[in-house]
């Protein structure tokens, strides 16, 4: 996997609460200085996916790297992937910035008009 000029890979992404899958296996990679803008209705787990980005809610299964280094996981000795201690998992997210826009920002135009 070549991730020099990726600032953001996320493979085979699920995330469930309970029961409720509500990512299935989202996969996607950011180039270094692109824009990305995810949108979709209402419900369609557009949140749920930059809350696992960053790790402010880690993923169920799959793996993101943060330029290149994995994201909220380190490796042991005997190759268990465990999670970071939170200094650690802090230093990570500090790399990392996000907008989450406030449901009916601008209520008056529509979704493209929001855009």
């Amino acid at each position: 996997m070549n991730t020099n000029n990726e600032a953001i890979r996320a493979e085979n992404i699920v995330k469930s609460f309970g029961e409720l899958t509500v990512l299935r296996g989202v996969s996607l990679a950011v180039k270094r200085g692109e824009v990305v803008c995810i949108m979709g209705p209402s419900g369609s787990g557009k949140s749920t996916l930059l809350r696992c980005l960053n790790w402010l809610s880690p993923p169920t299964e799959g793996t993101i790297w943060l330029g290149g280094e994995v994201l909220g996981l380190q490796e042991t000795s005997n190759g268990k992937r465990v999670v970071l201690p939170d200094s650690k998992l802090r230093r990570q997210r500090s790399r990392i910035g996000m907008v989450f826009q406030s449901f009916n920002l601008w209520p008056h135009r529509t979704a493209i008009g929001n855009v």
